[in-house]
């Protein structure tokens, strides 16, 4: 029988944000943060570790238990430089949550789902990503298998759909996996989609 790996959520909140006049982690809905909403979907995994790098001493201020943070001086290299500062902090034999900041919609029950995916697949299988028709979206759950690939890739997305066979598309019924901001308009999207949902 499988091991059960555990698994770290690792929370990208390093990225710029040029378009916005705040940081992603800071925007508001409702009465939280995108930040605080990223680490509530993540309970009952293991402590979430939260990436900073722009705007690090200003959202650092407002990083929810139980989370710990670690800051990446090299934020302008890209998401995946915050992923391997991540993955220097994490058990080599945990998995991990990659959890964009910028896709506020999601909810804990997808989360769920996912980890039960991962808990369930079939031994070729190392990761686990979230499907809706025929997209691929946000976060995936990565087996501790496959960290070293994340030093010697360009980009994360390069090691999740490098071989095919070895992920676990799981189908959900929400776009919350695709629904993210980076403007002034897509942020005021994803807070009238915020306020009219439901459950």
């Amino acid at each position: 029988m499988r091991k059960r790996e555990k698994i770290v959520p690792i929370i990208l909140a390093a990225g710029p944000t040029d378009h916005l006049l705040f940081p992603k982690p800071l925007a508001m809905f409702g009465r939280k943060t995108a930040l605080a909403i990223a680490v509530k979907n993540c309970a009952g995994l293991e402590r979430p570790l939260v990436v900073l790098g722009c705007d690090a001493s200003r959202v650092r201020r407002a990083v929810p238990r139980p989370a710990r943070v670690v800051t990446n001086r090299r934020w302008r290299r890209g998401q995946i430089s915050s992923l391997r500062q991540a993955l220097k902090q994490i058990p080599v034999d945990a998995a991990f949550l990659i959890y964009p900041i910028d896709h506020p919609l999601l909810k804990r029950k997808t989360i769920q789902q996912l980890v039960r995916a991962f808990h369930t697949r079939e031994a070729s299988q190392e990761i686990v990503v979230p499907r809706r028709g025929r997209l691929d979206g946000h976060p995936a759950i990565v087996s501790g298998k496959l960290r070293t690939e994340f030093f010697k890739s360009k980009t994360a997305r390069d090691v999740i759909y490098c071989v095919p066979a070895r992920v676990r598309a799981i189908d959900v019924q929400t776009r919350a996996i695709f629904t993210d901001f980076d403007t002034p308009e897509s942020y005021r999207l994803c807070l009238r989609k915020f306020k009219s949902r439901r459950g």
